[in-house]
């Protein structure tokens, strides 16, 4: 019966060849957490622009209540 052998970490696998996939290196990246803070920039700004968009709705929707009530006012008098 064929037994595995334990895969070991530090050296490359013989059954999986790797020459199309690409190593990571640590701290070979230039970003240095860039991605992150940039990621980070996007989604506030998305926030504030949804935010936005919520008050601006909420004004317009009060408005329209106190423009139904001042007519229905105007109306029973």
């Amino acid at each position: 019966m064929l037994k595995m052998e334990p895969l070991n970490s530090t050296h490359p696998s013989t059954a999986a060849p790797s020459s199309h996939l690409v190593s990571h290196v640590p701290g070979s990246e230039s970003g240095n957490g860039n991605e992150y803070f940039y990621v980070l920039v996007v989604m506030s700004f998305y926030g504030i622009f949804l935010i936005g968009i919520m008050l601006g709705y909420m004004k317009s929707k009060r408005r329209e209540k106190k423009s139904r009530r001042a007519e229905g006012l105007v109306l029973i008098c």
